[in-house]
Parts: C-alpha cells; sequence; structure tokens
C-alpha cells in the first residue's frame, strides 16, 4: 500500500511559498512596459521541428515518467509550453504537452512504501509533479530518485508560468506569424457566401471597404447594418438575417434584446431552410408583459416553409440554457425570457443549466467523485499504483 505525503501545492497565479514566489509577479503595475528588452537564453538540441516560431526550450529532464499512460520520455519546459517527447516514438504525447498560460496550478508529491512493522524500508521514494490544468487535464510526471531534475522542473516553471517581466512572455517574442493570413472579415464573408450557396462568389477587402457583400437568396440575406458596428459591438460587422427583414426592423428589433444582441442567424441549412440562431434575452420587464413588433417579426420570419408539406411552416424551439427561475428573477433587472403566446409557432425549452460558478463547482465534485471511486482517477494515480512497469521505471 503507497502512501502520499500532502502535495506542496503552487498556483500559476500565485506561489503557496514565500521563498519561492516570483520576483516581481503581483506587481504588473509597477513595470516600465516602454522598456522592453531582449533577452537571449540557452537553447536544448531538441529537434526544432517540434518547436513553433521563437519558441525555446528553457530546462528539460531526461528519462521521465508519463504517468497516466506510463510512458517514457523527455520533459521540456519551453517558454509558451510543457512539452513531453516519447523516448519511444520520439514524438509529441498530446496528453503530456500544455501550454503555460492554460495550467490553473501545479505541485510536487512523494509516493512512499510503508513497510511492515519492524522493518526497515531502503526503497527510494517516487517523486511525482502534478500538473492541474484549466482544461480540466491532471497530468502527472514522475522523476528518478537522487536526482535533480523535478527541481529543475519545478523551478523552471515557477519562473516561467507568470514571468517577472512582461517581455519573457512568449507572447512578446515570436512575433508576427511568417504564415499569411486572409483577412478575418473576408474569411467571415467566404462563409456566409458557402452557407448562401453563393460558391461562386469570392469575398476580398474592396468588397468589405465597399460594402459590395449584401447578397441573398430565396430565404436570407447578408447585411451590413453593423458595418461600423454601431447596432451591435458584440456582433461582427456582416449578418445573416432573413430575406423578409428590412435594415430599419433590424434596428428597431435590437433595442428589444440586451445590448442589442439581436436575433442573427449562425448556420442555415442551403436547402432544406432549417437555421440555428442566436440572440440575447429580451426585455420584457418585471411584468413579462413588454412587446416589440419588430422584434416578434424577426423571430417568425425564421419558421420557414416545409420542403414536403404544402404551407406548414416549421417549428421554432427557442432553446434558454438558464433554469426558469433565473429568467424570471432577470426580469427585475429589465431581462426576462420570451413567451410562447407572443411568438409565432413557437415553444420555449428552458435547459436548467446554472450560472459558471456553480458549473465549475460541479465539475470539480465529478472529477473529485471519479477519483475516488474510478477504477482509473483522471490524475491516472490508480494505474500508477499498479503498474509493475511504471514501478521498474522510477526504480532505475
Amino acid at each position: 500500500m503507497a502512501a502520499l505525503r500532502p502535495p506542496r501545492s503552487v498556483s500559476s497565479r500565485d506561489s503557496s511559498d514565500g521563498s519561492e514566489r516570483l520576483d516581481g509577479a503581483g506587481s504588473w503595475d509597477a513595470l516600465e512596459w516602454t522598456k522592453i528588452e531582449p533577452v537571449t537564453r540557452s537553447v536544448s538540441h531538441v529537434n526544432s521541428e517540434f518547436l513553433l516560431e521563437a519558441e525555446r526550450v528553457i530546462e528539460e529532464g531526461h528519462g521521465v515518467v508519463l504517468v497516466n499512460r506510463d510512458e517514457a520520455g523527455t520533459l521540456f519546459v519551453t517558454n509558451f509550453r510543457l512539452l513531453f517527447l516519447s523516448d519511444g516514438t520520439r514524438n509529441i504525447v498530446p496528453l503530456g504537452t500544455i501550454p503555460l498560460a492554460t495550467i490553473e496550478k501545479f505541485n510536487k508529491m512523494v509516493v512512499k512504501n510503508q513497510s511492515a512493522p519492524c522493518q526497515i524500508d531502503r526503497s527510494p521514494t517516487r517523486r511525482l509533479l502534478q500538473i492541474i490544468g484549466k482544461d480540466m487535464r491532471i497530468i502527472v510526471f514522475g522523476f528518478r530518485p537522487r536526482t535533480k531534475q523535478r527541481r529543475v522542473i519545478f523551478d523552471a516553471l515557477l519562473r516561467c508560468a507568470k514571468p517577472a517581466r512582461i517581455w519573457d512572455r512568449y507572447a512578446f517574442t515570436c512575433g508576427p506569424s511568417k504564415f499569411s493570413k486572409p483577412n478575418s472579415k473576408v474569411r467571415l464573408l467566404n462563409e456566409y457566401f458557402r452557407l448562401l450557396r453563393k460558391d461562386s462568389y469570392c469575398a476580398s477587402v474592396s468588397m468589405v471597404e465597399e460594402g459590395s457583400f449584401t447578397l441573398s437568396n430565396d430565404l436570407w440575406r447578408i447585411s451590413n447594418t453593423n458595418s461600423n458596428y454601431t447596432v451591435c459591438s458584440s456582433y461582427p460587422f456582416a449578418l445573416i438575417v432573413p430575406k423578409s427583414i428590412s435594415d430599419e426592423e433590424v434596428i428597431q428589433a435590437s433595442t428589444f434584446r440586451a445590448r442589442c444582441r439581436i436575433l442573427v442567424v449562425s448556420w442555415c441549412h442551403p436547402g432544406i431552410g432549417a437555421v440555428l440562431a442566436r440572440s440575447a434575452q429580451p426585455l420584457v420587464g418585471l411584468m413579462m408583459n413588454m412587446r416589440s413588433n419588430a422584434d416578434e417579426k424577426l423571430v417568425a420570419s425564421l419558421c420557414t416553409q416545409l420542403v414536403d408539406r404544402k404551407g406548414s411552416r416549421r417549428k421554432l424551439y427557442i432553446a434558454d440554457a438558464r433554469p426558469r427561475k433565473n429568467a424570471l428573477a432577470n426580469g427585475a433587472m429589465g431581462g426576462g425570457s420570451e413567451s410562447s403566446s407572443n411568438y409565432f409557432h413557437s415553444e420555449i425549452v428552458f435547459f436548467g443549466i446554472d450560472n459558471i460558478h456553480a458549473m465549475r463547482e460541479s465539475f470539480a465534485r465529478l472529477r473529485d467523485y471519479l477519483d475516488t471511486h474510478g477504477a482509473t482517477s483522471s490524475d491516472g494515480m490508480s494505474s500508477f499504483l499498479v503498474s509493475p512497469a511504471v514501478l521498474a521505471l522510477l526504480r532505475s
């Protein structure tokens, strides 16, 4: 039976030990942003094909075991990520590779075999490094005893996860990408053209500047109402709206939605007219009795005619991710939810998903339950404790 020494946890936002806290961490306002100087570091002999532009190796550890997969390899700390290279395949292992910016916290652990009474245990302890990611991954690395590799990797993470100088961050060192990327507005228009089956058209920067992208098909059209982001600052410059709705009605409907986030088409089937749309909550108020003719007309126009039934229209499902009680409570602040009696051929469906804080706590409890009762925990510790292969690697 193995016993775990209480882990020593260090958050990427703030270390738990004052002696190992980053110099300058927490004093971002005191940085001299105008005095950005390049910093040179030693570069490892790792094959450059595994590194990104301007990515540099800070420290490395050999003979490290990725406990989650019982796989030995080399662990690198670069100025961008923690990178694990398999000794067997000489390829990057995605599970053991994580960008520094997505590391929530990391800590050192020690696994030690419990000896029988009156028996001296001379077997070395197993030294582990646990990485907890913001993407909910828990990665565990095992290091050979009587080496300082874990300390070297740990100290490198302390320096690089939140550097004291802002210009040490990868974003400041990589510079502009050498790969040319098309304008984001051009990419958006080309996607719109594909959805509207206007593949013969190709968007360009001049088309964006001239505003000559307002194409349409039988059901939908591209509107330039938000070209200057005056209708909704958080929506793109071009919007897909029903063809039967004018720009004036779009502007009127925007005043009835929170933050002017009107109902716009996110995806539409090019042939049959099925559609996915999004919007913010309507401003129906505390008594849930405020209405907008323009908004109701815009929503009703999504109920396109069915192909196989003459004269019949599609039913519209309005999906509200909140619990019903939360939607009613938002009415006190002017918000609320739609009423099926006011919106043509519609049904309101509440998903009952709580706010982000409750969901984060729920996920943490689920992970704790799986770690306690699952056959293999999310950090791989169960498989580590029973795997002879990993124990042999760590003892060697």
